[in-house]
């Protein structure tokens, strides 16, 4: 025997004998690693999945009121709609714990918001600081939300929660889809769903804040027309003259025009760009010796004025109106804005507008019982705004007298930017609102000295 089979003969006596073992490879296939997929019962993903769902369905179904009002917060809606849609779906196919926390805290985020709307209000966006009514269609999500979250944080702690029912029980409780499917229709289907709500003030689905509100008849280019009344923020109540056959209306249908009467009007349009160049705004025209008559309103902007307006009395807008308007600013500040303009004609024959500009879509307006002040240094001041009715007792508190005809008015809005969605002739413009995005002013009596009539601007303005 040799000393290498002696020597392998030790080795395999060693571990015959109980030595030593002889190291072995560590095995490289290690079993399956642990499945993300959480073990949820079948009941449980049954009711995450129609909760989320149903909530989804509802945010998509608010789209268009918020989108009419803001985009941005239409497309909020949307997102959260379709997440919790997804969601729903994840919740069938693939429930995982990070399917689970995300709809819990996504949820929780949503239903946060809504209670900020609610409270006081967004902090930003065009209807900041106005606070928003709960209506049945809302809570009915809220609360569908924090089902939502409740089920979903005790199906995380105990995924199996449901799966030991009998078949009798789950018979029983298939209801519970059901009923919330039955209940998130009803709310789709609630009249509130077709309005949503600033300050107890609704607006119609789809409705912008330039979609009108009052039943009252048209100038000579549609008279008689009507529309559904609805609630825009204020907006309808911007008027003056309401009844007595003045004042701003806000109704009207554009009448197509020939090629020869669209150039011609067009022509006369253009003659606004020169003021556009020249008063971009309130300080240029300040400078111009251009004065403010009367304080900011919404819809109508602040009226800055000369002490030679273009005022003709031919009916027609002859080369003096068109030299002389009135320009309008959204705002009072230096850095204020220009909007629009107006032109006036005056004529006390209140049953017929005049002609005006070239065809039939300009819509002319007066006010009655407007309040003015003479300025020393000529024009005069309209301390309450031609669209508050000023009795003789208000009026003299300003010593100024009353006007019970203002004669014919009218707005055109050409300024890029503050077009309005009513027209270039529109009497009111949607585009130029109260700081908080809404329309809403103070009671004649409580102007005092203001220079902005609206509500949410303190009163020492």
């Amino acid at each position: 025997m040799t000393v290498t089979d002696r020597a392998m003969g030790d080795r395999r006596g060693d571990d015959l004998d109980g030595g030593p073992p002889v190291p072995t490879e560590p095995d490289r296939h290690p079993g399956p690693a642990p499945s993300p997929i959480l073990a949820l019962s079948g009941p449980g993903r049954a009711l995450l999945a129609t909760l989320s769902a149903a909530c989804g369905v509802i945010h998509l179904v608010m789209v268009p009121p918020h989108a009419g009002e803001w985009l941005l917060e239409g497309v909020g809606f949307a997102a959260a709609g379709w997440l919790q849609i997804g969601l729903a779906i994840l919740f069938v196919v693939r429930p995982t714990r990070a399917v689970l926390r995300v709809s819990c805290l996504a949820n929780a985020t949503f239903i946060t918001v809504w209670v900020v709307t609610r409270v006081s209000g967004l902090p930003f966006g065009p209807h900041a600081g106005a606070v928003e009514a709960a209506s049945f269609v809302d809570v009915t999500c809220v609360v569908l939300q924090a089902a939502l979250i409740v089920i979903g944080y005790e199906l995380l702690v105990h995924p199996e929660r449901g799966s030991r029912l009998s078949s009798s029980s789950l018979v029983m409780l298939s209801v519970v889809p059901l009923a919330i499917l039955v209940v998130a229709t009803a709310a789709i289907a609630s009249p509130s769903a077709a309005h949503h709500d600033h300050d107890g003030e609704s607006v119609a689905a789809g409705a912008g804040a330039g979609d009108h509100a009052t039943d009252h008849a048209a100038d000579h280019a549609n008279p008689g027309a009507a529309t559904t009344p609805v609630d825009d923020k204020g907006l309808s109540a911007v008027m003056n003259g309401q009844g007595e056959g003045g004042g701003h209306t806000h109704t009207f249908a554009e009448v197509p025009v020939d090629a020869a009467t669209q150039t011609q009007l067009d022509a006369q349009l253009a003659q606004t760009k020169v003021f556009i160049d020249k008063y971009p705004t309130v300080k240029d025209a300040e400078a111009a010796g251009y004065f403010r008559e009367g304080p900011f309103a919404p819809g109508l902007g602040a009226h800055y004025g000369s002490v030679t307006p273009g005022v003709t009395v031919s009916g027609t807008m002859d080369d003096a109106a068109l030299a002389h308007p009135t320009l309008i600013y959204d705002g009072i500040e230096p850095t204020s804005k220009l909007a629009g303009f107006m032109y006036l004609i005056y004529s006390t024959d209140t049953q017929h507008a005049p002609e005006g500009f070239a065809g039939p879509n300009d819509h002319w307006h007066f006010h009655t019982n407007v309040c003015v002040v003479p300025r020393p240094g000529g024009g005069v001041d309209s301390p309450l705004g031609a669209d508050t009715t000023a009795t003789k007792e208000l009026c003299d508190t300003y010593k100024g007298f009353l006007i019970a005809n203002t004669g014919y008015m009218l707005h055109v809005w050409t300024v890029p930017g503050y077009e309005s969605p009513q027209g270039v002739f529109s009497n009111v413009n949607a585009k130029v609102t109260c700081p908080n995005g809404t329309y809403y002013v103070v009671k004649p009596e409580e102007i005092g000295h203001r220079t902005n009539t609206c509500k949410d601007v303190a009163a020492t303005s």
